[in-house]
């Protein structure tokens, strides 16, 4: 499939058995609220998260010193789904939770020195508004994830949108899987 919103930013072919893959990860995925620090003191944020990976995986963020879980039996089988069918290498997997409309994420790029290659985004559950900007400002995009949706963000996208999902009504909770592929060790170090 491969329909492009953007130039770096495009869907893939939606995830089969969605239904079976959100009810087995609900069971599985330990979360947690989301802390950050924008630089004037710890802000718990309105949805939780978790952070699945391989040893090393290190992802810091917005203040935050993530230390990855190990991945659990279904998060292991999505991320072989997904890198056999797009070809991709994927060590990492920050997990939110929008438990209603009310939780949302503000605007940002993913644009960390450690990321390297793509972020793979797959949707989980209610249809949430994914809003698109360019960085260096203009009109706003509306894409609708919906249950089973694979968004696929090269890093180098990051430099010039920004993304955000508003708060809105919805029909009941998401799960978003953003998979990862994270520079390990000295690598990661020097990037920083």
């Amino acid at each position: 499939m491969n329909a492009q919103i953007v130039p770096g930013i495009w869907f893939e072919k939606p995830l089969p058995d969605a239904d079976a893959h959100y009810a087995r990860l609900s069971q599985e995925i330990a979360l947690a609220p989301e802390v950050v620090d924008h630089g004037w003191g710890p802000v718990t944020m309105n949805r939780s998260v978790a952070w699945y990976g391989d040893a090393g995986a290190i992802y810091r963020y917005e203040g935050t010193h993530n230390v990855p879980n190990p991945w659990t039996p279904e998060l292991a089988r999505v991320r072989a789904h997904l890198e056999r069918t797009l070809g991709v290498a994927l060590n990492s997997c920050l997990i939110g939770w929008y438990a209603d409309g009310a939780n949302d994420v503000e605007w940002h790029a993913d644009d960390e020195p450690e990321l390297q290659g793509c972020i793979v985004s797959v949707s989980l559950g209610a249809t949430r508004t994914f809003k698109l900007r360019p960085s260096a400002g203009g009109d706003e995009i509306d894409v609708p994830l919906e249950h089973g949706s694979v968004l696929v963000m090269t890093v180098e996208s990051q430099q010039f949108w920004h993304h955000a999902v508003p708060p809105e009504p919805a029909t009941g909770p998401r799960m978003n899987l953003t998979f990862r592929d994270i520079r390990i060790g000295q690598e990661a170090a020097r990037s920083m």
